[in-house]
């Protein structure tokens, strides 16, 4: 099969691309008979082709988001394959996305104006919650207001990849979400996230929408995990000071370090910002962040520096850490590549290099020798050979 995307997929017919990301490229699409447009989204194919199970997961989790029938949610009309290709079909929806949103108006939105916008999204996330489904990702960009004003959450229910412990750092390189806006507990281990995780990132995106910049910022990826992990949170009205203070409590409670200090349902974080629009008495008023960082915290960061040389993030250009004075300037929509444990590296290219592979991504930027990776590709096939012929000559009995 070809490499080349095809220009139909069933009776969707592309019409013009209006993203790319790392993992996959969106299209606007039109239905052939009905002339209805949707975006279609199309997994990049050395993805699936490296990742044969993450392309199942892909369809599978498309399939799981197509039960979400809610206003504020985009919904996914259609998955399948086509040519080789994974690909699934979602309402297009005629607006910005809050990034869009951000990148006009300097110094964040109107303080109301953003808590409407967290209010619907909390709408549609809960909506989610009830089907089983934890986003894992949310962020300005996966937030879209459409020109009624009408706030939707996309990319719901996808599959993301991820660290899956610390410990499996060196073994291949993943796609971790977005730094600006994880929780604590996502980056730690993000096996078993629950609603508390999405409410950190949604808390974190809000932040971001009434101040103008993340509620982190660093040199680095790494820089910002770590404040993450360890750093009492700046209040808003403290970036801001003409914030109401009650807002920089409902953002802190949402944003607390430990999941059980947060707000526990969608229904509480709700009538918060309700009363926040209303003038009224929030829940959070006497909220105080308790956390300090522990031993394991520091041990934690003290492993992903250790582990420097073997792993990178793979994150897109809006997932950048707030502070990037000094890093090179890449292509609108290019993908960036960060090694966050080294803190002065950073490569960008206008789209992936599909065919090259995860790991030999990481040792270039890593600057590891090709040759070195050969002799020890031949080394191994050596031992190998060895092996057999002895159990060919010696068989065990």
């Amino acid at each position: 099969m070809g490499s080349k995307v095809p220009s139909r997929f069933g009776k969707w017919m592309l019409v013009k691309r209006i993203g790319v990301g790392a993992s996959a490229i969106v299209y606007l699409a039109k239905h052939e008979q009905l002339g209805i447009q949707v975006a279609l989204k199309v997994l990049r194919k050395g993805l699936s082709n490296r990742r044969p199970e993450y392309a199942k997961r892909f369809l599978r989790e498309a399939r799981t988001a197509a039960r979400l029938e809610h206003p504020n949610i985009v919904r996914v009309i259609d998955c399948g394959i086509q040519n080789g290709f994974h690909y699934m079909v979602m309402d297009y929806v005629d607006g910005q996305d809050c990034k869009e949103m951000l990148e006009a108006r300097e110094g964040g939105l109107d303080w109301r104006n953003a808590t409407d916008i967290v209010q619907q999204t909390a709408r549609g996330l809960a909506h989610a919650s009830e089907k089983g489904i934890v986003h894992r990702d949310v962020k300005p960009s996966n937030i879209i207001i459409d020109k009624g004003g009408r706030a939707r959450v996309t990319d719901l229910g996808l599959a993301k990849l991820s660290i899956e412990g610390a410990e499996e750092l060196t073994q291949e390189l993943h796609t971790v979400g977005t730094p600006n806006y994880m929780s604590p507990e996502q980056i730690r281990s993000p096996r078993h996230l629950d609603i508390r995780a999405d409410i950190y990132s949604l808390g974190a995106t809000y932040y971001h929408l009434v101040t103008g910049r993340p509620p982190y910022i660093g040199e680095s990826p790494m820089d910002v995990i770590s404040k993450h992990l360890t750093e009492t949170l700046t209040p808003p009205s403290k970036v801001l000071p003409d914030l109401p203070a009650t807002l920089s409590q409902v953002i802190s409670k949402m944003m607390a370090k430990s999941p059980g200090r947060r707000y526990q349902t969608y229904d509480s974080l709700q009538e918060d910002l309700q009363n926040l629009l209303h003038g009224n008495r929030v829940a959070a008023l006497d909220f105080r962040e308790t956390y300090t960082a522990t031993e394991e915290d520091a041990n934690f960061l003290k492993l992903l520096d250790r582990l420097s040389e073997g792993a990178v993030f793979e994150i897109e250009e809006d997932e950048r850490p707030g502070h990037t004075e000094g890093l090179k300037q890449g292509k609108a929509n290019a993908t960036t590549y960060i090694a966050p444990f080294d803190r002065s590296d950073m490569a960008i290219y206008a789209e992936p290099p599909e065919e090259k592979s995860t790991r030999l991504a990481a040792l270039s930027e890593s600057n590891e020798s090709p040759v070195a990776l050969v002799g020890i590709l031949v080394m191994i096939g050596i031992i190998i050979i060895i092996a057999v012929l002895l159990l060919t000559f010696f068989p065990s009995h």
